[in-house]
Parts: C-alpha cells; structure tokens; sequence
C-alpha cells in the first residue's frame, strides 16, 4: 500500500495551484480503508487539512454553510376535478400552453371526473405563475393558473382551447466535476446531462437523457438512482429506439464500472437506472469522426477543434420505465431522480451526487467529507442552461490582496452572479439567467 503521510502546499501563486490539484492525495491518507483495503499501519486522515486544500482551490472566498445548491423545490398540489365531463389527464405547465410554445410539462397525471387528490411537481425558485390543465377525450384543454405559492388548483375560472404545440416534459440541467473528492477547476463542463421525465403511462415513467457536453478528460460512468424505489418495484426498462449508450462499447477497456444492462440493484436494493460506462464512448460513439479509432477527446466545451477537443452533435435517449404498481406515480418529480457520476481515484471508485444526495453511496462505499465548500455536482433548472467553455470558473469571487472584491467567469454579473449566490443561498437565485456568453457554450 502505498502511503503520504505529509501534508503540503506549495504557497506560489494560485494560478501554479490550480495546475497541480492532485496534490490533495497527501491530505487523504486513510482513504484506502474506504476501499475495503486493510493495513497493519495506523492511517490518519486531517479533515481539516482536506477543508483547508479544497478552500484554497475554491472560486469563492465564502461559502454560505446552509447551502443546498438548489434552484428549485418540490410542492404538492391538492386538486379537484369537475364532474360532468370526459377528463382523462391533469397536467400542470410553466407557462399557458393555450399561447406560449415554450411551455414545458411540469406533470402529467392520470383522472377522471368527480376525482380528488394530490400530486408533486418541481418548481424553480424564479417561476412565479404556474398552468394546470384538464385534457378531455378530444385533446381540448381546460386551462386555469395560478400563483406557484399556492397549493391547490382551482378551475372555476378557467379557459378551453387547443394546445398550441406538442409540449416537452420539464427539463433540468446537470454538471459534474470529475476530480471528487479533489479540488475541480469549477467549470462544471465535465459532463454536461440535460434530464426530463414523463408520466406516459398509468404505470409509465418515461426518463429522457441527453449528453450535451464532455469535459473530462478521464472515463466517467454515470447512472440515476430512482428515489424512494426498490429494483423490484420495476417490471421492465428500455429504451424508445432501443438503442444504448454503452452500445458497441469494448469492454477489455472498462475497469471500474463494467454494467451495461438498462436497469441495476444499488446496495441498498434500489433502483438504479444504468446510462452509461464511458461518457466519452456514449458521447462519440460515430467511429468514422476519428477514422476508426476511440480517442478521449472533449466534447463540446469549446467553440474550435483541434488535438484535444472536438464539436459533436448532443445525444438523447429515452428510458420507457414501467412499474409493478402505479399508485405512487403522481408523486414522481424530477427530485426523484438522483442522477451521479462515478469516477476512479487513487484506487478506489467514487460516486459524484448533487448536495442532498451526496452521501447517497448507491453502488460504491466512498468518502464523504462533512465541511461544505463548492459542490462536485448541480442542478439547474433550464434545459438549456449554458455552461461554461473549458477553463472559465461559473463564477469567481475572492478578495485581492488589496482589499478589492475579483469577479469575472460565466456567471458574475454583479447583484446576479454565482459567487454572490455561493455566500448566500437566499438571495441571487436567478444567477443562471445572467450568462456572459464570451466564456459560455
């Protein structure tokens, strides 16, 4: 076994540091009991020497310790269908499907008339008027709104028409760092998911998936865990094309996370809705584009090609989930859906999560420190966020020697930048409409 027992930083300057993140290993000593590795030696891991590195690297002088890196919360809705009439869906919209073809589909659930109950939906903090819908056998809509604080909906006053377009589900952004549980550059480009879901059948969740952007410049694997349910909750898996992410894959190459099959067991016995074993490979998989051979490129995370980088179409796959019992469905959001990546580090396996799902260990028993700085993972909920290009901080905010208060990257429009909402997360959550294109996607 291999052993670093002396903690160190080379104090030049900040820009020399970030160059050389993997000095962390020296703060990370005991790390390999994690793994399951045993040693007649004593191993000593300084929590607080890992809290001081990762500080040293973050983007932001402060970090508010309340954060939970969320732009969004989940709220239940109590509603009453009319009787009298052919209703046979209930949905609920970000904006008026009857007028605004950029509405998406928040839910979509199945009733009839005379029918009372409650459903779920996920509501960015930054949408302020939300759209419930009644759907007949006839396709017309019956269209009430509504404040997003309020929890029942009500269609005494409400308007019929046609839809004004075939709408999309809800969609949400997800960027990992790939370097846990190092310090990341903290251009959250590494893997780039876009994630939806769908109820599209009484017991029928259907989960859209598409890669936008790899960054990386290591294998990452990744999968979604399905909150709140087990592996024998679910009949069956596939996809609408019935294609995979992992298809024509060469496994000789994998070494860490070796799945290919549509759905898997966690250890806990829950559901885990298995993506992919190599982003890269899922990402680039038209050989012809590299003459016939794999090469670990990145993908979209700059606006010219070259050696290193390449511009590829994003690719999407939708996920048809079907369940053993359906009666838990209405409360299916996008909050159940913890999507991950797993990475390989100094021998063992690691899962990336979101914050409030970051000691979820699914597949893998990993480290989880305590102390809160930047997260590895986040969620933000536009579906087409734009990220930042390749070595731009989403958002940089620390104080120079002389006082001044730094700030610049992607996000960092004073009064609605990152930074400001990384030292309080009450306040700047509408950071992610305030893109500076020059360094975005």
């Amino acid at each position: 076994m291999h052993y670093l027992s002396d903690y160190f930083v080379n104090l030049a300057t900040k820009t020399d540091i970030v160059m050389r993140k993997s000095l962390i290993i020296s703060t990370i000593v005991s790390i390999s009991i994690s793994f399951g590795i045993t040693s007649c030696e004593k191993n000593v891991y300084d929590e607080k020497k890992h809290e001081e590195l990762i500080h040293y690297y973050s983007a932001v002088d402060s970090v508010d310790q309340q954060h939970m890196w969320q732009l969004s919360q989940s709220k239940s809705l109590r509603y009453q269908v009319p009787s009298g009439a052919s209703y046979k869906q209930l949905r609920v919209y970000t904006a008026d499907p009857l007028s605004d073809l950029n509405a998406e589909i928040m839910s979509q659930i199945y009733v009839s008339g005379g029918q009372s109950g409650v459903l779920s939906i996920n509501v960015p903090y930054q949408l302020t008027t939300l759209y419930a819908a009644l759907v007949d056998d006839s396709e017309n809509l019956t269209v009430t709104s509504f404040p997003s604080s309020q929890i029942s909906i009500d269609f005494t006053d409400a308007t019929t028409g046609k839809a004004a377009a075939s709408f999309k589900p809800q969609a949400y952004t997800y960027l990992f760092e790939e370097n846990y549980p190092e310090p990341g550059d903290y251009d959250y480009n590494d893997l780039v998911l876009r994630i939806s879901q769908q109820r599209t059948g009484e017991k029928q969740i259907t989960i859209n998936v598409t890669i936008s952007a790899v960054g990386a410049s290591k294998m990452i694997a990744s999968c979604i865990r399905l909150v709140g349910y087990r592996f024998q909750d679910i009949d069956s898996v596939y996809t609408t094309t019935g294609k995979s992410f992992n298809d024509g894959i060469n496994t000789q190459m994998l070494y860490f996370h070796k799945e290919t099959d549509f759905l898997i067991e966690g250890k806990n016995r829950e559901a885990v809705l298995n993506l992919f074993c190599d982003a890269h490979w899922a990402m680039a998989f038209n050989m012809s584009a590299d003459y016939g051979l794999f090469q670990r490129k990145k993908y979209n995370v700059s606006t010219s090609t070259g050696d290193d980088y390449q511009l590829r179409a994003t690719r999407t796959l939708s996920y048809v989930i079907n369940f053993k019992d359906g009666s838990t469905l209405n409360n299916f959001t996008l909050d159940t859906l913890d999507p991950f990546i797993i990475t390989d580090y100094n021998g063992g396996v690691w899962e990336t999560h979101t914050e409030q799902f970051k000691s979820a260990q699914v597949l893998h028993e990993y480290f989880v420190p305590s102390f809160k700085d930047l997260p590895w993972g986040l969620m933000v909920p536009q579906a087409d966020f734009l990220y930042p290009l390749e070595g731009y901080e989403i958002g940089y905010k620390k104080k120079t020697e002389s006082g001044k208060v730094a700030m610049f990257g992607a996000y960092a429009t004073i009064g609605h930048s990152f930074g400001e909402w990384a030292e309080n997360h009450n306040s700047y959550l509408d950071w992610y409409l305030f893109p500076d294109t020059k360094y975005t996607f």
